[in-house]
């Protein structure tokens, strides 16, 4: 089973209600490529639309 992902990228196919992600399959790039912070508190978070993945540190993104 797989852990639940939070991601705040709404323009993501895979993006889905709470900010959940719903891929099968997820690409993770390391903190020096950027993103937020591992410690940062996720419901702080507010969600992010994005129109690529390299608008994002999301490998997986996908356009709705």
């Amino acid at each position: 089973m797989m852990p639940d992902v939070n991601c705040t990228v709404n323009t993501c196919k895979y993006w889905n209600n709470g900010n959940r992600c719903t891929a099968k399959n997820i690409i993770i790039q390391s903190d020096a490529a950027g993103g937020v912070s591992p410690s940062a508190n996720l419901s702080d978070l507010k969600q992010t639309p994005a129109r690529s993945k390299d608008e994002t540190c999301c490998q997986t993104f996908s356009n709705v």
